[in-house]
């Protein structure tokens, strides 16, 4: 079975990484990176770009935990 995750593009990405987005997070660590994400996107830390980036790459690992959280923000992809 092949997980993927949704294209980069998708608004649900930015609005995770902006804090626009209102969701109780099932995983934890999900929820705090990206907490601390929007942090550092707020403070001027990183771009959004840059926290998309980083928070892809931390779902890629974990692509299963992720899914529970994903099938709610994402819908279908």
């Amino acid at each position: 079975m092949n997980i993927t995750l949704p294209p980069k593009e998708r608004p649900e990405w930015i609005e995770m990484v902006s804090g626009n987005l209102q969701h109780n997070y099932k995983n934890y660590v999900l929820q705090t990176r990206t907490y601390q994400l929007q942090k550092e996107v707020a403070s001027g830390k990183k771009t959004q770009q840059q926290a998309i980036d980083e928070l892809y790459e931390l779902c890629a690992k974990y692509v299963l935990a992720v899914q529970p959280d994903f099938k709610i923000i994402f819908k279908t992809w």
